[in-house]
């Protein structure tokens, strides 16, 4: 089953639950119906701020210490939760579930820039990457993004996939290479992909919050990907055991030290790949933030 055909039929059953509790409220509990729905229409949110505020506890249990320099301020803190929060409910309550079968915006086949093929993370689709898609068309770079289905196989079963994208990105802009940007999983499956293929179509590889030692958080999840993203996994060193100094040459590695999903944070990085560390930015604002989008912009300003 698509991805957004889950996530519609998950907000369809919080619509219920947010009638029905207006409803109790309304009708049994002696509320006004002008506090009532309100009521029921915030719980929903509120809970999706729980369990936002949950990972935020998770990660920072699990979590690398924070090097002085990316420490944050309680107002700092609050600015980073309340971001996720906003980005998280835009992303799985409207842009996911919603929005999936428009297109997203891309140059054209003359474009000098290099084009650049989005991949998305896991349990997500290519819509978390509409505001940055445009951005990117803007400046030139012909774009594609596909959707890893379904949600919960192996990283490894998502290659084809990438390959088919790659492929249509490759003759819809006669390029013979193509930069690839992933996001959290992606950037694994960015990564497979090389493994797989040799990685000579790969001009410059971009990670984005990617767990690429592992995150505590995948004990959390569904499926085999989720196994493989556990901390270390051997899946996880084979993978990394398969890539020599020239291709790291070509990844840029971006990382937060308040990714409240992949943790521990510090610990990220590829050896041979340029590193960028940010603060106060959690895992979905990664990809909605315009510090990281400069920093992907500036990296693929290097690709041949």
């Amino acid at each position: 089953m698509q991805i957004a055909r889950i996530l519609r039929i998950l907000v369809l059953l919080e619509l219920l639950c947010a009638a029905g509790l207006a409803t109790w409220l309304g009708a049994d509990a002696g509320w006004s119906w002008a506090a009532a729905v309100p009521a029921g229409l915030a719980a929903p949110l509120l809970v999706h701020a729980g369990v936002v505020g949950l990972n935020f506890g998770v990660a920072s249990l699990a979590g690398s210490p924070t090097p002085e320099a990316q420490r944050l301020s309680l107002a700092g803190a609050a600015s980073t939760y309340f971001r996720e929060v906003a980005d998280s409910i835009r992303t799985f309550q409207f842009a996911l579930p919603w929005r999936h079968p428009a297109p997203l915006a891309g140059a054209g086949p003359s474009s000098s820039e290099v084009p650049v093929l989005l991949v998305h993370g896991y349990f997500c689709n290519r819509q978390i990457w509409r505001p940055f898609a445009a951005w990117l068309a803007e400046r030139g770079h012909a774009v594609e993004a596909l959707d890893l289905d379904p949600a919960f196989c192996s990283i490894d079963d998502y290659v084809p996939q990438l390959s088919e994208a790659v492929r249509r990105l490759r003759e819809r802009t006669g390029a013979h290479r193509v930069a690839l940007i992933g996001h959290s999983m992606g950037g694994l499956v960015a990564r497979a992909w090389i493994r797989s293929t040799g990685g000579d179509l790969a001009a410059r590889v971009v990670t984005i919050g990617t767990p690429h030692r592992g995150t505590f958080h995948a004990r959390l999840g569904l499926g085999e990907g989720t196994r493989q993203m556990r901390m270390d996994s051997a899946w996880l060193q084979a993978l990394d055991a398969s890539e020599d100094a020239e291709l790291r040459s070509r990844f840029t590695v971006l990382l937060s030290h308040h990714d409240n999903i992949v943790a521990p944070q510090s610990i990220q990085t590829l050896a041979g790949a340029r590193t960028i560390e940010f603060s106060g930015i959690g895992h979905l604002s990664l990809a909605y933030d315009r510090r990281v989008w400069a920093a992907v912009d500036e990296a693929l300003a290097w690709a041949d």
